[in-house]
């Protein structure tokens, strides 16, 4: 459809003095899509404004959104039994995270004099926790994107990268599941879970918005 004026603003089109002219299709959509009125079409004057706020609007949604899943992430189940007793569940599929850290000069040494001495070390166990804790908060992250609330049948794996650079990686793969009955001892987290659960839905859908370039 030929326009003369903006459907939203009102304000002339294609002037001698003007250079306004209608957004594109994929734009009006997505306005269309986050705004509560629906119009025919905006004009790059009008339309700019609203792409922005409404952009920035998701993204700052979004982000909100994963810094409380972060806070209590911790909550959700990770197990390594492939079928916990008395859980009511269903199984939604594989998830995996990974985790790669340059152990240093220095740790390395203070590996090998702990292997000499017979000890362990501190600085390689820190590391390697840390890796793990981040696979894990990787694998929840992962899991309720997906819909679910637990992780079961978690296997972990270390290894070497890097070709002889110290390179060291952690590996966790696991089940992620929709629990529908808890076990008695899970009572006291259930309903922090089932929160978390509602956020990453909400997550979940804003990143199924498609949000257009802003270059119209």
């Amino acid at each position: 459809m030929i326009y003369k004026i903006c459907p939203n603003c009102n304000k002339k089109l294609d002037g001698l003095l003007t250079s306004r002219y209608i957004l594109k299709d994929a734009n009006i959509a997505f306005i269309n899509e986050i705004s509560e009125v629906s119009k025919e079409a905006y004009c790059n004057e009008c339309g700019w404004v609203l792409l922005t706020n409404y952009k920035s609007k998701i993204e700052s949604e979004k982000q909100e959104l994963i810094k409380e899943l972060k806070e209590q992430l911790h909550i959700i189940p990770i197990l390594t039994m492939n079928n916990p007793a008395n859980w009511d569940y269903d199984p939604i599929g594989i998830i995996s995270a990974q985790s790669v850290t340059g152990t240093g000069l220095l740790s390395e040494i203070s590996s090998s004099w702990a292997d000499f001495l017979g000890g362990q070390s501190d600085a390689l166990s820190n590391k390697l926790l840390q890796g793990e804790n981040l696979c894990k908060d990787k694998l929840r992250f992962s899991a309720l994107l997906l819909g679910g609330n637990a992780i079961i049948a978690t296997d972990i794996d270390y290894s070497e990268v890097g070709g002889g650079k110290g390179m060291l990686m952690v590996c966790m793969a696991g089940t992620a599941v929709n629990v529908k009955s808890w076990s008695d001892n899970f009572n006291e987290i259930k309903g922090v879970i089932e929160t978390l659960s509602n956020k990453a839905n909400l997550l979940a859908n804003l990143n199924k918005i498609k949000v257009p370039d802003l270059g119209v």
